[in-house]
């Protein structure tokens, strides 16, 4: 009866391990598309084939970032050039071009401190991950040796039981 109360139990530590390594595998991925979405973002432009490289995991919630963030700092560039503009920062007879200039530069600028505000929540999501996969291996460990101890009972309970039979030719 020992025996099968030891299977069991081994069945079910094994169904627990491959349950653990599976959401290590998720975990895993997703902490690869973070930082390899993180790295498209550091780049002060975002072309095509950068959005075409934006991990599949991620795809929907990145591509409506870029376009937000895109949105955003227009937004703030534009808020910011015309209180320039306001203010007389160009004086009467301005250069276009110091103007544009100007303009693509608190473009930029603004695009940075959005890029910041992201880089900051990926930060906190990849330490969530990170503690999350701790927690997992530490738990899977613990069940490796479970499953050790199982196996050595398992093993001495045969031997004791049937450790007087030999098999003859």
């Amino acid at each position: 009866m020992g025996f099968l109360v030891a299977f069991t139990r081994k069945i079910q530590l094994q169904n627990r391990d491959n349950d653990i390594q599976f959401q290590l595998g998720t975990i895993s991925a997703k902490l690869q598309d973070l930082t390899s979405f993180a790295s498209i973002l550091s780049q002060d432009s975002v072309n095509l084939s950068d959005i075409a490289a934006i991990p599949a995991s991620l795809f929907g919630d990145g591509f409506a970032y870029l376009q937000n963030a895109h949105n955003r700092a227009l937004q703030m560039s534009d808020q910011m050039f015309n209180a320039a503009v306001s203010s007389g920062m160009f004086g009467d007879a301005s250069n276009q071009m110091v103007m544009e200039i100007t303009r693509q530069k608190m473009y930029e600028n603004a695009r940075k401190e959005i890029q910041k505000e992201l880089k900051i929540k990926l930060n906190e999501e990849e330490k969530h991950l990170q503690s999350r996969k701790t927690r997992l291996e530490t738990e899977d460990a613990e069940i490796q040796q479970q499953l050790q101890g199982i196996d050595q009972r398992i093993a001495a309970g045969i031997k004791s039981s049937f450790g007087g039979y030999t098999l003859q030719g």
